[in-house]
């Protein structure tokens, strides 16, 4: 857990967990910091703060930071299924 290996200065960065593509810190005007994870066999990028969220919220167990990528995941794959993303503003309410 330790290796975090973020990718930073991406231009096409994206966060599949939080929508993010622009850094939403003030002082950086440059795309977001992410870091290539797979699941279920598919490549997702998740962003810094979003891992360190996960990670906070896990208490650094690898096992429950895992289970939580999963179950935010598969909760956002679901609410696209159902169109409930479909003109949803992301930039403007930063989930």
């Amino acid at each position: 857990m330790r290796n975090f290996g973020f990718q930073y200065k991406k231009k096409d960065a994206f966060c599949n967990f939080c929508s993010r593509t622009k850094n939403p810190h003030p002082d950086f005007n440059e795309p977001i910091v992410v870091k290539k994870i797979k699941f279920n066999n598919k490549a997702l990028f998740i962003c810094i703060n979003c891992h360190f969220d996960f990670l906070e919220r896990a208490d650094g167990n690898e096992d429950v930071f895992n289970n939580l990528i999963a179950e935010k995941y598969n909760l956002i794959n679901l609410l696209q299924k159902a169109n409930i993303f479909k003109n949803f503003d992301y930039e403007k309410y930063k989930l």
